[in-house]
């Protein structure tokens, strides 16, 4: 009865440790404290003796464990998923071309998405994906090579911090701008440089490609926020019928049955062309310039709207 009591309570202590590895809390105090009763002293060689005996037990089932700055971590799974060969051929491009994409956070995503499909890989499966890996012809260069170097130059600035002035083409006119530089964006054919502007004091994205140059100025930008907030009234149906987009809020309908929206860090250029959609429903109430810029766009519309029928 002794040895079957001994013996559930080593498997319960594995079980226990399993459960720290798959929730990625197996940090160093955390394990000790699990075979804390087997420690007859606490001399570094006995804990070592009884950590080794432990891990040892996993591996018999196959299961591989690493110790990384003080914290054990699951390498394999006790369960492994079956890959056909074309699952991992797919697995090897996607790996492949991450090394040229050039979105930093996508690539960590895309990075934590393999390394969660090769821990539930067996290990002849893992060998066949390293060896493609390895072995692999595949160019993924062309992705935005025609502006690779423009890219690189604006994540370097967007790091080091200092106040840029930009030349570029907007709409075929040559434009100035002089802004902080935050990020550099993409969608799925351009990239852009998202910057905020200190003159009309807005965020903008120019298209990479429409850079003529870019001078960095010998002055650090504030740490400041450069989220700007734009508030703006919805009436009628659509003020009951509107979803909040990302980045905003509202309190609800107002005693005249009015939506009353707060939007931060949405480009302007993007929100004013979206805002213009609602045309007589909506009015922008702050910040001023960009009211004023709204209404400018829509007396030049309706002015060229006037001249088509004119004809």
């Amino acid at each position: 009865m002794k040895d079957n009591k001994k013996l559930n309570e080593g498997c319960l202590k594995i079980f226990q440790l399993l459960e720290l590895l798959y929730e990625d809390k197996a940090d160093y105090n955390r394990v000790i404290a699990i075979f804390k009763d087997e420690l007859a002293d606490q001399t570094t060689n006995n804990i070592q003796v009884i950590l080794n005996k432990n891990m040892n037990a996993l591996k018999v089932f196959g299961i591989k464990v690493v110790k990384i700055n003080n914290k054990y971590k699951l390498q394999s799974s006790l369960y492994s998923m079956p890959f056909t060969l074309n699952d991992l051929k797919a697995i090897s491009i996607l790996a492949n071309c991450i090394k040229d994409f050039p979105d930093e956070e996508i690539d960590k995503n895309i990075l934590s998405f393999i390394n969660n499909i090769q821990f539930r890989m067996s290990n002849s499966d893992r060998n066949i994906l390293n060896n493609l890996s390895q072995n692999s012809n595949y160019d993924f260069s062309f992705f935005y090579s025609n502006i690779k170097e423009q890219v690189e130059q604006c994540r370097k600035i967007c790091k080091e911090g200092f106040i840029i002035n930009v030349y570029y083409l907007n709409k075929g006119k040559e434009t100035f701008c002089k802004c902080t530089p935050q990020d550099v964006l993409y969608d799925t054919k351009n990239a852009y440089l998202k910057v905020y502007d200190t003159i009309s004091r807005q965020n903008i994205e120019i298209p990479i490609n429409n850079i003529l140059s870019i001078a960095k100025l010998p002055q650090i930008a504030k740490k400041v926020e450069m989220t700007t907030t734009v508030v703006y009234k919805l009436k009628n149906r659509l003020a009951k019928t509107y979803h909040l987009k990302e980045g905003e809020t509202s309190e609800g309908l107002n005693a005249n049955g009015e939506l009353i929206v707060i939007n931060k860090g949405e480009p302007f250029d993007k929100l004013i062309q979206r805002l213009m959609r609602y045309t007589f429903n909506c009015e922008i109430l702050s910040p001023k310039n960009l009211r004023e810029e709204m209404i400018k766009l829509i007396n030049e519309t309706l002015s060229q709207y006037e001249e088509k029928n004119n004809k």
